[in-house]
């Protein structure tokens, strides 16, 4: 029992160091992201452009995950990887600094702040209320959206 408590202490602390380099030196492939940003609703792309190098990242890092996973329907591909590209485009409002970015893998903060200004944004320039609510709620577990839960498996795993 204490070798699986252990095993478990060990993996997190591994996680959060992959993390922390993830958030201080991200790696973005500039035509990658470009090419994924052509699959993006227009009047949402001035969001997107804005956001940081380490967003974008993990953006790619959640596209890449989606579009590995073979177990996936077309369908629901296309749909996750369409939210996958905006699920943190709040990040492009709030600008959360590297300080902050830090302290959230060391500490394990939470900050629904990117959450509330993605989703304003979002219904004030689409008037998506669904897409909306989906932004607003992808940090929420458990969630009650299918869709979501599925999505979080990559968010968390990017």
């Amino acid at each position: 029992m204490a070798s699986l408590e252990l095993k478990a202490t060990i993996d997190k602390i591994l996680y959060r160091c992959w993390q922390f380099y993830k958030a201080v030196l991200p790696r973005l492939n500039q035509k990658v992201w470009e090419q994924a940003l052509n699959q993006a609703d227009i009047r949402l792309k001035p969001l997107l452009q804005n956001l940081g190098k380490a967003e974008k990242a993990h953006t790619l890092r959640v596209l890449y995950y989606i579009e590995k996973d073979n177990s996936l329907s077309s369908e629901l591909k296309k749909e996750l990887s369409d939210f996958a590209l905006i699920h943190d485009i709040g990040k492009a409002i709030t600008k959360p600094s590297l300080a902050f970015k830090v302290a959230k893998v060391l500490l394990k903060l939470s900050s629904d702040a990117h959450c509330i200004a993605g989703c304003r944004a979002v219904w004030h320039i689409t008037h998506n209320k669904k897409l909306a609510l989906r932004i607003l709620k992808h940090h929420i577990k458990p969630n009650e959206d299918p869709f979501l839960t599925s999505f979080q498996y990559y968010d968390d795993k990017a």
